[in-house]
């Protein structure tokens, strides 16, 4: 038996020989990563080139090619949606990115209780997002909340907050500032404690003002840092889901609704499967295109 079992060895090829025990070993990841991600993307993709009619079965179906596609163009609520995402994900990005700068500059020092505070910032990026997502839904009722009602006993005016379509999207992007700027926090202040000292130390001796060596040392050399954390950001912000569906569901008047959301909506609750999917697969497009149009500045930069 183990004669044949080396002699069915020697008779593989050499570089299957060599590299056996590593495919070996990602084999299993390998598998996983197939059914998680590559299996339903295809399907998704597959999906989208289907009509499903209106009865949501998934095993009656006919061959539409690039129909779904050819209406994107002309659909208002996939323009709005799209604008909605772009808005969303820029302004969570911007602000997510200058607090968590402007945080990581303030606890990069070492002292009595630097530790902790730098743990307490961290939570909001640890917190589950559905369960922050109802807690907040229950602090901006108009009605009762308690963020109306500290504004209240300070003399300020109160907001409807997700029930106005005028602030329910502002609403939404301070909400996504306050869970992404700790994830920019932790990236900034990891360069901001790479960084070398000897340049710093020459600026002192010719007497740079702190601003100056901020803007010509400190944002030159975490750059890198800053700008693949907005990378992670913006990839994360354009596909977001949960905590614009449990907060708004896409309202009120769809002042709300993203690509995410409509392509959701049009599947699952009008059981337009191949539209959603069309809407979807764009939505990815997007994610791609934007994630390689980054890298390219970042290449060229």
């Amino acid at each position: 038996m183990t004669e044949s079992v080396r002699s069915a060895g020697q008779r593989l090829p050499a570089w299957l020989r060599r590299n056996l025990f590593a495919w070996a070993m990602c084999g299993p990841a390998a598998v996983i990563l197939f059914a998680l991600v590559a299996y339903p993307l295809v399907s998704l993709v597959v999906m989208s080139f289907r009509d499903y009619g209106t009865g949501g079965s998934t095993t009656v179906f006919q061959w539409v090619g690039l129909k779904w596609y050819a209406l994107l163009g002309s659909d208002p609520r996939f323009l709005g949606g799209l604008t909605r995402t772009l808005q969303y994900s820029i302004g969570s990005v911007v602000g997510a990115l200058v607090i968590g700068t402007g945080l990581a500059l303030l606890l990069n020092r070492d002292g009595r209780g630097m530790g902790t505070l730098r743990v307490l910032f961290i939570l909001p990026y640890t917190t589950m997002i559905v369960a922050a997502a109802l807690l907040w839904n229950i602090m901006l009722n108009p009605a009762n909340g308690i963020v109306n009602h500290f504004l209240q006993s300070l003399g300020l005016p109160v907001g409807l907050w997700l029930a106005d379509t005028k602030t329910v999207l502002p609403t939404l992007i301070v909400l996504q500032v306050w869970r992404s700027s700790p994830f920019a926090m932790l990236i900034a202040l990891a360069a901001l404690r790479s960084m070398p000292l000897e340049p710093f130390e020459a600026a002192d001796i010719d007497g740079a003002s702190r601003i100056q060596k901020f803007r010509y040392l400190t944002l030159p050399l975490i750059r890198t840092a800053l700008a693949t954390a907005s990378l992670f950001m913006l990839i994360d912000t354009l596909k977001q889901f949960p905590l614009i569906y449990v907060l708004t569901g896409g309202g009120p008047l769809r002042a709300s609704e993203t690509l995410y959301i409509y392509g959701y909506n049009l599947a699952f609750r009008f059981f337009d499967i191949g539209y959603g999917s069309a809407v979807l697969v764009a939505l990815l497009a997007l994610v791609l295109a934007v994630s390689v149009a980054w890298l390219w500045m970042r290449q060229r930069t």
